[in-house]
């Protein structure tokens, strides 16, 4: 009779450890996991180079700038911005070398801002984010002497250059490495209303998460 006693009593302990265990499962089951991907993995701080790919209309390989530039970059939860877009290699295909060197001085630092829509891969290996591009928009005054105080009023830029800008791929950011890579492609230019012969011209980013 005794043994039947202790029998019946570890039968209750087991059924009770299983019930705290399916608990305890279920609890973890709820919890979130700190290592899943998520799309906002993507925000950040980035740095790396922007190479320009100029093709002339008569070939069809690219002339690539050697070294490329150095470019800073931040990713939000919704737009892609550069505070300080290069900007000197499409000035100087515009101006020439001879001009330009003044001109990128006196445009300063240009900021663009893209929008963009992430989404996962398959494998959840990367995050392929959409691009929304707008115009870059270029406003230019050549320096002059400067005129006596309070006379005349403020005057329009002497070159306003607007720049179509396309993103044909979705910009890709690989979690192997915090990369970010994207395209831009100069689809057609204006100067002061007017448009502007230029050959394809396109920007290649590479960049890497800082934090």
């Amino acid at each position: 009779m005794e043994k039947v006693h202790y029998l019946k009593r570890f039968m209750f302990l087991v059924m009770a450890f299983g019930l705290v265990t399916t608990f305890t499962s279920c609890d973890d089951d709820d919890e979130p996991n700190p290592n899943s991907p998520a799309l906002t993995d993507v925000v950040g701080k980035y740095t790396g180079t922007m190479e320009t790919i100029v093709v002339a209309p008569a070939t069809e390989e690219g002339e690539e700038t050697p070294g490329g530039t150095t470019v800073t970059a931040e990713v939000t939860k919704d737009e892609v911005v550069f505070e300080k877009f290069p900007v000197a290699e499409l000035i100087t295909s515009i101006v020439g070398e001879e001009a330009a060197s003044g001109i990128i001085e006196a445009v300063g630092d240009v900021s663009y801002k893209m929008k963009y829509t992430p989404t996962f891969n398959d494998d959840k290996t990367a995050i392929n984010m959409a691009l929304t591009t707008e115009p870059l928009v270029l406003e230019i005054n050549f320096p002059t002497e400067e005129t006596a105080e309070g006379e005349g009023e403020e005057e329009a830029p002497d070159l306003k250059v607007e720049v179509t800008v396309a993103a044909s791929e979705a910009a890709t950011f690989a979690y192997t490495g915090d990369k970010l890579a994207f395209k831009l492609q100069v689809t057609a230019v204006k100067v002061n209303g007017e448009p502007f012969e230029l050959p394809v011209t396109t920007f290649s980013f590479d960049l890497a998460k800082t934090k």
